[in-house]
């Protein structure tokens, strides 16, 4: 990973076992740890032209989705923010956290949520670009295909068969 003025404030963060082991979790089809960095580049850049607080903004940014599939959609911000807060993080990194699923979630109550509300949605257009642009060479469905195998999610969940009800009327 590039080093970039925004990794700086998360520093301590990026060895986290949480952290870490988002490399090989799925999330929109890629690593979640892409779309973690991604969001946290996003974040730095919007919070400098919004001119909001950048360590709130990066920090959120990180662990925004850590531990995201013990909620649902609408409650996963909720499940992130406690998790940051009992790591120690500051009361407005939680805040944020806890909205950056608007509007399915809680309206931000600050500019630092906001740019994280922002930020979250411009760096999943560019999981979906990364996605698309690795089905041309083939790193998508290898990568992905990855993921299902170190993701434990993925490996808990029973796999479903195509058609199995259609083969179960089907069969004598």
């Amino acid at each position: 990973m590039e080093h970039h003025a925004a990794f700086d404030y998360i520093r301590d963060l990026l060895t986290l076992p949480e952290v870490v082991e988002t490399r090989h979790h799925m999330h929109h089809s890629i690593p979640k740890h892409d779309h973690l960095t991604r969001s946290v580049r996003m974040s730095y850049h919007l919070s400098r032209l919004l001119r909001a607080d950048i360590r709130t903004c990066v920090r959120a940014a990180l662990l925004h989705d850590i531990n995201s599939r013990a909620g649902t959609l609408t409650t996963h911000g909720r499940v992130a923010a406690r998790w940051a807060a009992a790591q120690g993080e500051d009361p407005a990194v939680c805040a944020a956290i806890e909205s950056h699923m608007y509007p399915l979630g809680p309206a931000p109550a600050s500019r630092e949520a906001w740019v994280l509300v922002l930020a979250d949605k411009a760096a999943s257009l560019g999981d979906i670009k990364q996605f698309l642009t690795g089905l041309i060479d083939g790193r998508s469905l290898e990568e992905r295909r990855r993921l299902k195998e170190t993701d434990p999610y993925y490996r808990q969940r029973p796999r479903r068969r195509l058609f199995r009800h259609w083969r179960a009327k089907r069969a004598p």
